[in-house]
């Protein structure tokens, strides 16, 4: 069964973009990146990812969305472009409501 963790928005859009771009090649990959503790404090968690990883994103509106984390943010979309060269990625703003998993753009993979 799943459990719940809660990530800063752009490490989670992030984290979800990563996740489609090693589902789509067909590889796996683990990564730690970090994590908010119940107690508000941080943390970091290791995530397992591949093709047949399962992963949903939903708001948590009670709790804050802590979004400046370039050096976890750059890592994992540089892991994108090494997966995907053509790759343009893009950001999406926190009050932005698109899919994070559909925030970059290929061409000719």
């Amino acid at each position: 069964m799943g459990e719940t963790v809660l990530l800063a928005d752009d490490v989670c859009q992030a984290l979800l973009r990563y996740a489609q771009a090693l589902a789509e090649t067909k590889r796996s990959d683990v990564v730690t990146i970090p994590v908010l503790a119940a107690d508000g404090s941080m943390s970091t968690g290791d995530f397992l990812l591949g093709p047949a990883s399962q992963l949903y994103a939903t708001p948590a509106p009670d709790q804050p969305h802590r979004a400046d984390n370039p050096d976890t943010v750059g890592d994992l979309d540089e892991r994108v472009r090494l997966l995907h060269p053509n790759a343009l990625i893009g950001h999406a703003d926190s009050a932005d409501s698109a899919p994070a998993a559909e925030s970059y753009l290929t061409e000719d993979w």
